[in-house]
């Protein structure tokens, strides 16, 4: 018998099941959880096999719902469906299911969904885990794609090479004419030193996101301009790239901690982010907001103890609503030119951010 990964094994069986009516159109199937115990497997393995029939268009991953068979038989002859009139197959494209559970990927679909009851075509998300984009552009089972996952350049020059419509979503890439929907990097770094600066901080830190990232790149030149604009020592401040989330927060503001760096202001590029900052900052003795002001990003819902988070809005729904707006164009030949559409955030003030003290005169005796 052929040696076969356990993945595929638990795909084949899938599969058959479905042929067979076991899981009819509608149905949910097994969880990852439930297929790891079933076949003594891990977790990592079953939700490889589950996102292989989703890539394969056999079932989709449905928020809130699970992975859903799909109705195989409504399709002519397997593949790619065939265009309905005005009606187009638009996917979604995630990493992995994991990604449904974080919220800036919940509200990115709550946006596309709502946008989606008013606007004639059908929605499926696809998981492109540990497959390669080669073999997900060769299934084509979409007419047009939002790209929400964070794919490397490479991968998205394939995708424009093979003359796949898409739009990528809080991404970009420089010099390349690819469809964009995302947030203005400049614009919230600018507002954000600005107002740091006018508390009376001159030593600002700044934790971005990842350096692959259009939002980090465009937050470093921009960084780079405030620096230079607000005469800044640039030997007291930082940027910092570093991945999304609390504990990268917390370990990134610990290890410069360690390094000697002593910022009276932080921007972080997430709320997570910023949160785990705060808390490595804590452990360092400093108080929090009193020796250590802070802005994150996001506007999720994130408090730092009994202090609210002065952070961004990014108007994440909306970037879901215009990005499924763009691609529909896209598909019906009517895009604006460069097909680039920027969203400004919005600074909501509260209270992680005060004055820094300034040091007292000395009374005359």
């Amino acid at each position: 018998m052929e040696n076969i990964p356990m993945y595929q094994h638990i795909k084949d069986i899938l599969k058959e099941e479905i042929r067979q009516g076991k899981y009819r159109p509608g149905d949910r199937l097994p969880s990852s959880n439930e297929l790891a115990v079933l076949f003594s497997t891990s977790r990592n393995t079953s939700v490889k096999a589950l996102n292989e029939l989703v890539m394969e268009g056999a079932a989709s991953a449905v928020k809130g719902s699970g992975t859903i068979v799909n109705d195989l038989h409504s399709e002519s002859g397997g593949g790619k469906s065939p265009v309905r009139k005005n009606c187009p197959d638009i996917g979604l494209l995630l990493a992995d299911l994991d990604d449904l559970n974080h919220p800036y990927i919940t509200r990115i679909l709550h946006g596309i969904s709502e946008r989606g009851k008013t606007l004639p075509c059908s929605l499926r998300i696809f998981c492109i885990w540990n497959t390669s984009i080669r073999e997900f552009a060769a299934q084509r089972h979409f007419d047009g794609l939002i790209v929400i996952t964070e794919l490397p350049e490479t991968s998205i020059l394939y995708l424009k090479q093979q003359d796949i419509p898409f739009v990528l979503l809080g991404n970009d890439i420089a010099g390349e004419d690819v469809a964009v929907v995302m947030n203005e990097a400049f614009s919230a770094m600018f507002e954000a030193m600005r107002h740091l600066v006018r508390l009376g901080h001159r030593r600002i830190g700044v934790l971005s996101g990842p350096s692959c990232k259009a939002v980090t790149t465009g937050g470093y030149l921009a960084y780079r301009q405030m620096l230079a604009e607000l005469a800044l020592v640039e030997d007291e401040c930082f940027f910092k790239a570093c991945d999304w989330g609390e504990e990268s927060g917390y370990h990134a503001f610990k290890k410069l901690w360690n390094e000697g760096k002593r910022p009276t202001a932080l921007i972080a590029f997430e709320d997570y982010m910023a949160y785990g900052a705060i808390r490595a900052a804590e452990e360092a003795g400093l108080a929090f907001p009193d020796s250590l002001s802070v802005i994150g990003y996001g506007n999720y819902p994130v408090k730092a103890g009994d202090v609210p988070l002065t952070t961004f809005d990014h108007h994440i729904e909306d970037l879901g609503r215009k990005s499924l707006e763009l691609i529909t164009e896209i598909l019906k030949g009517k895009a604006p030119p460069d097909r680039k559409i920027y969203l400004r955030p919005q600074m909501i003030e509260r209270g992680s951010c005060i004055k820094y003290p300034q040091k007292r005169k000395k009374e005359k005796k």
